[in-house]
């Protein structure tokens, strides 16, 4: 979603003033600093009224008092900050395109605003660390929801005074890959990928939602009975430590903490509950205190459950392997013959008809438990995306047993309702194969190499490979030259363990999370070099890191689970490790992301960040910047940025001369007053002389303008004769500021300021 723009909010500015239309700003006075002077103070000189106060130069309404630093505009005063165009918005409105427009729903980030909208910082409040705060941690800036603008055609930039749209305009953060250790939960060993979801209410609103501090949810095992008799914990950070919120030991049918949880709201009350597997192939859920909610009728395998809404009523189910259950009561609700023992079942609406089904690696199903396509090739390990771009769905399906790769489409016209794509891609590339010559964990989807187009990711036990997703589909190139890259990693243990994806450094290019039995590791997307990688010891099942802005600081964190329970040791220092990790960049640049992971197949669009579940879930393929499985993302906005140009011209009203250099954001985000700028006679880089400096006086949303008039007390007569230009530069670099420009390139203008009245 593009952000949105506020118009200018200004009438135009004095008959002879170049920068006149429907689009100039009205002209302020600034506090001067430097060898001018300002006509800030001076009541018989208003360069917007060309020497009269109490008329409009637009309208010639005429007010019946001075309007001082506001406006006349339509027979009244209008307050500076109120004018839009040629009206005056009503109090709390703001300027938005050419429009008044009451500002929107408060919002931390784009997510939280309707399609057409985008959040404004600068109508918020800024966050703060939170400390002492009803539920400890931090407090993320806030803004207010305002329509988006229209955007500009690739490559084309507004000039002049009538902007109609506005270019992309982004900084990107610097690349940063430092990671440290920020919470360490010791207690125990796990060995099974945690969730990330809001349980409760941290804030005091007396709501539990994405505002609130997330709970990391996890099981843990004793001895090394990673099988039997599970624990299942909730932590969370409070000002800047762990806290453990509850945990839960049942012994009527213990908890299995080496298979998967799911979490969402489920019953229809608001907060979220947690769904783990038990011991005899059935299901539990928790209510967000840890109390239980029910205990599932259905005992058909519990692996890796996935809560959705497959009838759209708003009532969500919950989906194994075998069987479906009511999300609110735990009673079965369909069964099927999908995949048995340890393999791994996926929710997505594959053959388009508007519905979810159960996608098995090898069959999918409606929730009826009709099948509608199956292989016939088995397998393991399901993921969903749209590799060809076509609006269609793919499955790219792990078979463990012979450590391939399979991708698949559905087709109700072939008999079994599927097409093979692909099949027999070795996964371990050149590196060999493990005993028993098994291996494949569940795939990860994203754009690895950036260009555009889904690859398929996956930890095979002698290595983590990624395929190229553009050759997977294109038949002409062969099995063994779809592998992108693969590097060494050691898991022939499990041989099946998954990872993660995110882009930290918001450059477009998916970064890998992937964790062995010996190490975490950071790799390149592009190529696999290892960025980080620290010790991280784990006899390995199905578990993966995951990436979620757990302690609600703005930045991303990996949280990663351990154990020690086993011989596996670092081969750096002959370490173990065991329990929760939480990772974060040293220097903070890491970017913003969401504050839930929910289930093992987390692909965004089946959960909303509070941990409602949507009543349709939209194709994650459909949505522009996902077409992903297991991989988080940036808010929509996330690094936009301001843009400011400014243009010269001058006031030739007869009472003071005047070079007004009227300052304009054509950037997607608001800059704030304050910004410098400084008045030259002829250019600065060839020595042009400095007439002053003034500063914007209020904060200059996207699209919006100021005009500063400078009187300058030298060079006058040369700048009215046209002898020399003048020049009129915007922030210069001091004072030095948090924000960044698109364009920093831009940020200059001169003209020949003449002017034909004598004075």
């Amino acid at each position: 979603m593009p952000l949105g723009l506020l118009a200018a909010c200004s009438d135009a500015p004095a008959e002879d003033t170049a920068d006149s239309a429907t689009m100039g700003v009205e002209t302020l006075s600034g506090t001067e600093t430097g060898t001018g002077s300002s006509s800030t103070g001076d009541p018989t000189f208003d360069s917007s009224t060309s020497g009269t106060p109490d008329t409009d130069a637009t309208t010639g309404s005429a007010c019946a008092e001075d309007c001082g630093d506001g406006t006349c505009v339509d027979g009244a005063c209008c307050a500076a900050e109120a004018v839009c165009d040629d009206i005056c918005c009503a109090g709390g409105d703001v300027c938005s395109f050419q429009e008044c427009v009451s500002p929107g729903a408060e919002c931390v980030d784009a997510s939280e605003c309707a399609d057409n909208e985008y959040c404004e910082y600068s109508l918020g409040e800024p966050g703060d660390k939170g400390v002492g705060k009803c539920g400890g941690g931090v407090s993320l800036a806030t803004g207010r929801c305002l329509p988006e603008p229209p955007e500009c055609p690739k490559g084309v930039v507004p000039e002049g005074e009538e902007i109609d749209c506005l270019p992309e305009c982004e900084v990107i953060p610097e690349p940063s890959f430092a990671p440290e250790l920020k919470y360490h939960w010791d207690l125990g060993n796990s060995m099974m990928a945690p969730i990330i979801i809001q349980l409760d209410d941290d804030n005091c609103d007396d709501e539990v939602d994405e505002r609130d501090i997330p709970e990391i949810v996890f099981a843990t095992f004793e001895g090394s009975a990673y099988n039997d008799n599970g624990t299942l914990h909730a932590i969370s950070i409070v000002d800047g430590a762990i806290v453990d919120k509850w945990s839960a030991n049942p012994q009527d049918v213990q908890i299995n903490p080496g298979r998967s949880i799911a979490s969402g709201n489920i019953d229809g009350i608001p907060g979220n509950e947690i769904v783990v597997c038990l011991t005899n192939g059935g299901a539990r859920a928790y209510r967000a205190d840890g109390t239980e909610l029910w205990t599932s009728d259905y005992v058909g395998g519990c692996f890796m459950p996935s809560i959705a809404d497959f009838n759209q009523d708003g009532a969500p189910e919950v989906a194994f392997q075998n069987g479906i259950v009511a999300g609110a009561t735990g009673i079965t609700q369909a069964t099927y013959a999908g995949a048995s023992g340890s393999s791994s079942i996926v929710v997505s609406d594959i053959d388009g008809d508007g519905m979810l089904e159960v996608v098995g690696p090898a069959a999918a199903f409606e929730a009826d438990g009709t099948q509608i396509a199956a292989t016939g090739l088995g397998g393991s390990h399901p993921a969903v995306a749209d590799f060809d771009g076509d609006g269609s769905a793919e499955v790219a399906t792990i078979v463990t047993a012979n450590h391939t790769l399979v991708v698949w489409r559905p087709d109700p016209v072939n008999p079994a309702g599927a097409d093979i794509i692909r099949q027999d891609i070795n996964i371990n590339g050149d590196l060999g194969a493990c005993n028993g010559d098994t291996g494949g964990g569940p795939p990860t989807i994203a754009d690895f190499n950036g260009d555009g187009v889904p690859d398929v990711g996956v930890a095979a036990g002698v290595g983590y490979a990624v395929f190229d997703g553009d050759a997977l589909l294109t038949p002409a190139i062969a099995n063994e030259t779809t592998l992108l890259w693969i590097t060494p990693a050691v898991d022939c243990s499990s041989r099946q363990t998954g990872s993660s994806v995110f882009d930290f450094d918001g450059n477009g290019q998916a970064e890998v999370v992937y964790a062995d039995q010996e190490y975490l590791r950071i790799y390149d997307g592009p190529t696999g070099a290892v960025l980080f990688e620290t010790c991280n010891t784990t006899g390995t099942l199905w578990e993966y890191p995951l990436v979620a802005d757990v302690d609600n600081d703005g930045h991303a964190d990996i949280v990663a689970i351990s154990n020690d329970y086993s011989s596996i040791t670092c081969p750096d220092d002959g370490s173990q490790q065991r329990g929760v990790r939480v990772f974060g960049d040293e220097e903070g640049k890491w970017v913003r992301t969401r504050r839930i992971w929910n289930q093992h197949a987390y692909h965004v669009t089946n959960v909303e960040e509070d941990g409602t579940i949507p009543a349709a879930e939209v194709a994650n393929w459909t949505v522009p910047r996902l077409n992903n499985f297991r991989q988080n993302v940036q808010p929509e906005g996330e690094f936009s940025a301001p843009d400011l140009i400014v243009s010269v011209s001058q006031d030739c009203s007869p009472m003071a001369y005047g070079v007004v250099a009227t300052v304009r954001n054509i950037g997607r985000s608001a800059v704030p007053a304050g910004v410098p700028v400084t008045f030259y006679a002829g250019d600065p880089a060839a020595g042009g002389a400095l007439l002053g400096m003034m500063t914007t006086t209020k904060e200059l949303y996207p699209a919006e303008g100021e005009d500063l008039t400078l009187v300058p007390d030298s060079n006058v007569q040369e700048l009215r004769d046209g002898v020399v230009e003048a020049w009129a530069v915007v922030d210069e670099g001091n004072p030095v500021h948090t924000w960044r420009e698109c364009r920093p390139d831009n940020n200059d203008a001169s003209a020949f300021v003449a002017c034909n009245i004598s004075g």
